[in-house]
């Protein structure tokens, strides 16, 4: 089974922007109840798990999930906007839905904020910004 469609330009971006370096931590992150690990020890390459996922329907058209969440264990913001950026040009939303800044579902996280910019030139484009990091962090409770 090949991609095709818009989600294809997707994995290809994703295909660019992840390195052989990152497959052990990607795999590790695809770990879940209903996913058999010696299918995961097959794989050899990022291509090769995008792939995997696609086959498995964990990567589809309208359901980004579960490659949302990938992203979030493994701290790849990165991915994560090009994710969100997909999100937000190819999925039918209605105009009541995405007011000028919201938060996009993102599985345990609000940090990751859409918000749509009028460009200079009067162009409406959308862009994804990351929400400022907390400025009070947790104190540990060790000893």
């Amino acid at each position: 089974m090949t991609i095709e469609g818009p989600l294809s330009e997707l994995v290809n971006e994703l295909t660019k922007k992840l390195k052989p370096e990152d497959l052990p931590g990607l795999l590790d992150s695809s770990k879940d109840d209903g996913i058999d690990e010696t299918e995961l020890e097959k794989l050899t390459s990022v291509g090769q798990w995008l792939e995997w996922m696609h086959n498995k329907y964990l990567l589809t058209n309208d359901d980004l999930s579960f490659i949302e969440h990938v992203f979030e264990l493994c701290r790849r913001p990165d991915l994560l906007a090009i994710v969100l950026e997909y999100r937000l040009k190819n999925l039918d939303t209605k105009d009541e839905e995405l007011p000028a800044r919201q938060l996009l579902r993102v599985s345990s996280s609000k940090k990751y904020i859409a918000t749509t910019l009028k460009a200079p030139d009067g162009d409406k484009e959308s862009d994804l910004k990351l929400a400022d990091p907390p400025k009070a962090r947790r104190k540990s409770t060790a000893i």
